[in-house]
């Protein structure tokens, strides 16, 4: 192989990798050419913007994310369970474009008797670009993936749509309208709170009222309800999956964000969490799949 051309293509970004032979990233580009911004199906060519002067050679050019969904370039089906590289090496969607012969990773899914349908794509690259055979991998943002490998294979996994309850509440609800700019103020406490509440009772929908009840009585301030509601939801995620997180628990994201799972690890004790960097996954995560496609 002389190489080839990684893509992760989400709904609001791509980003783009240029291999050698051995797997380096030789070349890193970025653009906020998401899925949602390409209008007349014109992937060709915004994929043939971000990669200029990277298909002389002809490498092949393997795609992740957003792009192999119902509304991205072509729709590449779900791979059930339990799923290692090879097995979505040859699960890719192959075409012949201008710009060289693409292949579109399949995402997972989830779809057992008795247990909640799930899936995800674009995750399945980061997990297994993380370096982890054995483990959890836990992927924090709006939709958070818990992810169990076993001898690199992913066996299954959860969603939780922490990020995106957070943002609706903020936005649309009673709480968010109580909500203020903290400033200044260090909130730390405030996100504290509402995890240690969420890890005694992880019932969340039991909870997330007392934001409105204790600023009018006193015990929180506007300026902590927006970290206290994180709290909240970001310790009831994590109440509700640590029994079941068995071994290593890494996490790959955002570092901001991480960091407060970090924190939140720590108040259910849980101090040895692994951080691996989101970029550097992606990566690791296109070649490792790449190399194996036939």
């Amino acid at each position: 192989m002389t190489g080839l051309i990684g893509i992760d293509w989400g709904t609001s970004n791509l980003r783009g990798f240029r291999f050698d032979a051995h797997g380096t990233v030789i070349e890193r580009r970025v653009s906020p050419r998401g899925i949602a911004t390409i209008e007349d199906g014109a992937f060709e060519a915004v994929l043939g913007e971000l990669v200029e002067g990277w298909t002389g050679d002809r490498r092949p050019i393997v795609l992740s994310g957003m792009i192999g969904s119902r509304n991205g370039w072509r729709e590449a089906a779900y791979l059930p369970c339990p799923a290692d590289p090879v097995a979505l090496a040859a699960a890719t969607l192959g075409f012949d474009t201008a710009l060289g012969r693409c292949h579109i990773v399949p995402g997972l899914a989830v779809d057992q008797p008795g247990r909640p349908g799930d899936v995800m794509r674009g995750e399945e690259t980061q997990i297994l670009g993380a370096g982890v055979r054995d483990g959890i991998l836990v992927l924090p943002g709006t939709h958070s993936k818990w992810a169990t490998l076993e001898a690199g294979r992913v066996t299954g996994f959860r969603t939780a749509m922490t990020g995106e309850l957070y943002a609706v509440l903020l936005r649309h609800s009673l709480l968010g309208r109580l909500a203020e700019d903290p400033g200044a103020r260090d909130t730390g406490a405030g996100f504290a709170r509402g995890v240690e509440r969420a890890l005694a009772d992880p019932a969340v929908s039991l909870l997330l009222f007392s934001a409105r009840a204790e600023v009018l009585l006193g015990g929180l301030s506007p300026q902590e309800v927006a970290a206290y509601l994180s709290g909240l939801l970001i310790g009831a995620e994590i109440g509700a999956m640590i029994g079941s997180a068995h071994g290593s628990i890494t996490m790959i994201g955002d570092p901001a964000l991480s960091a407060r799972y970090r924190t939140a690890f720590g108040l259910a004790g849980r101090q040895d969490i692994n951080l691996v960097d989101g970029d550097a996954a992606t990566a690791a995560g296109l070649w490792t799949i790449g190399k194996e496609i036939r």
